[in-house]
């Protein structure tokens, strides 16, 4: 089963059923929605090639609205991650169920042989949107927030505060639809290091991140802050501000390729492939201008 990932799209409201004319997705589209700690979203939708399209809803918004910047923006009663969510997509085999699901995590499971990964969007600032084009076969599933699995205080994991979602994928009658070229191929090798197999340029540009390691890693872009240079971001101490994100990728599966489509300004950003964008592996890449026609 593969994967693919386009984000930074505009987000227009409602539950859509396809790509609209003006639209850069592909095929359905299905609108979910993530606030504190719920996803909104169809419960049912037919199989194939379906792009979620991931709507921040919650907490973020009420501080951009009053003016907050940086981790303040989704900092709330001592959690640093509360107001921010991003989307996996879980297939639950053998007969398994979100109930199922919800008390393995209890169990402090993060990971099942019957619930599968399949990746997809990460966090941005709304109204913009992130978003992941998956190939769904029949069955059932989950939408899931695993922010906060790895801490100590259960009570900031998502999942356990209720952030997960069932959804039926029934038998499409559509054909299988041939997924996107790419403009770039992004390489992630047993180092975790990204090679890119040309420079970025500024505006819309299709990605697809091959993940050659044995360990499912993010794909994420943030813009560095305004005065200050890549470096110099990347040698402040863990926890400091954060930069804007800009998209990406919540999940790509091990020995498997994820497409992502970025909108992307002219600029200096840090690409990384853990939670913390200061790790050790991430790194700075320039994306240029376009070169008028």
């Amino acid at each position: 089963m593969s994967a693919l990932l386009l984000s930074g799209a505009r987000y227009s409201s409602g539950q859509s059923a396809r790509a609209t004319a003006s639209s850069p997705l592909p095929v359905r589209v299905v609108d979910v929605r993530a606030g504190e700690f719920y996803f909104q979203a169809p419960d049912t939708i037919p199989a194939g090639l379906t792009t979620f399209r991931l709507l921040q809803t919650g907490l973020v918004v009420e501080r951009m609205r009053a003016g907050a910047h940086g981790r303040e923006l989704v900092r709330d009663k001592g959690d640093d991650t509360r107001g921010a969510h991003m989307l996996w997509v879980v297939r639950l085999d053998s007969g398994k169920t979100v109930a199922d699901l919800y008390s393995a995590a209890q169990a402090g499971e993060r990971r099942t042989p019957w619930a599968r990964q399949l990746g997809g969007p990460a966090f941005t600032l709304p109204p913009a949107t992130t978003n992941a084009t998956i190939d769904l076969e029949p069955g059932n599933y989950a939408l899931v927030c695993y922010i906060g699995s790895a801490r100590a205080d259960r009570t900031r994991y998502h999942l356990l505060n209720g952030m997960f979602r069932a959804l039926t994928v029934r038998p499409g009658s559509e054909r299988r639809s041939i997924p996107p070229r790419v403009d770039v191929v992004a390489t992630i090798s047993g180092e975790e290091i990204i090679k890119f197999s040309k420079p970025l340029r500024a505006g819309r540009v299709m990605i697809r991140v091959d993940n050659q390691t044995d360990k499912d890693l993010e794909f994420k872009f943030q813009r560095v802050p305004a005065g200050l240079t890549g470096k110099a971001f990347l040698a402040q101490p863990q926890g400091a501000g954060p930069g804007t994100p800009m998209g990406g990728l919540s999940s790509v599966p091990p020995r498997t390729s994820v497409i992502t489509t970025l909108n992307l300004p002219a600029g200096q950003y840090v690409v990384g492939t853990h939670p913390s964008i200061r790790h050790v592996t991430s790194q700075l890449v320039t994306v240029a201008s376009r070169s008028p026609n």
